[in-house]
C-alpha cells in the first residue's frame, strides 16, 4: 500500500506541474470566460448587486464598471485558482519530500520549491502571447502555499500530540 501512496504522490506532483506549464503556455484569449460569465451573471442581476465594488490589484482598478461583470467575476475565479493550485502544489511537494526527509526539513523545502515554481510560472507567462507575469500573482501563489503548509503543520503537531 505504501508503494502506491508514493506513486500517487509523484503522479500528483507531476500532474500539477504539467497543468501549470500548459496553463501558462495558453494565450489569454483561449482561456477567456468573460462571455459565458456575463451571460450567467446577467440572468441573476449580479452586475447590479456588485456595481459599487471596487479595489486595486497590482496598480489597476478592479471593478464591474472597469471590467464588466464577466471580467470582474473572472478575476476572482483566476485568483482563487492561483491560490488553490499552489496550495495543492505545496502539499504535493511536502508529500514527496516526506518520503525521504523529516518534517522539519521537508516543510521549508516544500515552501521553497512552491515559491520557485510560482516565480518561474509568472516568468514563463511573459513569453506567452497576451499574458503577463505579475509579482502580485507570485505573492498570491505563495500565500496559497503557506496556508496549506500551516494546515500541514497543524495536522502534524496534532497527530504527534495524540500519539504521545
Amino acid at each position: 500500500m505504501r508503494r502506491y501512496s508514493k506513486l500517487f504522490d509523484y503522479i500528483l506532483l507531476a500532474a500539477v506541474l504539467i497543468g501549470l506549464f500548459i496553463s501558462s503556455s495558453t494565450p489569454y484569449y483561449k482561456q477567456d470566460m468573460r462571455g459565458k460569465l456575463s451571460e450567467m451573471a446577467g440572468e441573476n442581476n449580479w452586475g447590479d448587486r456588485m456595481a459599487d465594488w471596487s479595489f486595486q490589484y497590482a496598480g489597476k482598478e478592479i471593478s464591474v464598471e472597469e471590467k464588466g461583470i464577466g471580467g470582474f467575476i473572472e478575476f476572482f475565479l483566476r485568483k482563487a485558482t492561483h491560490f488553490s493550485v499552489f496550495a495543492v502544489l505545496a502539499l504535493s511537494f511536502y508529500r514527496v519530500f516526506r518520503h525521504r526527509l523529516s518534517f522539519p526539513v521537508a516543510l521549508p523545502w516544500s515552501a521553497f520549491f512552491s515559491l520557485l515554481v510560482a516565480v518561474l510560472d509568472e516568468w514563463h507567462q511573459t513569453f506567452t502571447p497576451d499574458r503577463t507575469g505579475m509579482v502580485g500573482d507570485v505573492l498570491l501563489d505563495a500565500s496559497g502555499s503557506v496556508c496549506m503548509l500551516v494546515v500541514v503543520t497543524i495536522v502534524y503537531l496534532y497527530s504527534r500530540k495524540t500519539m504521545s
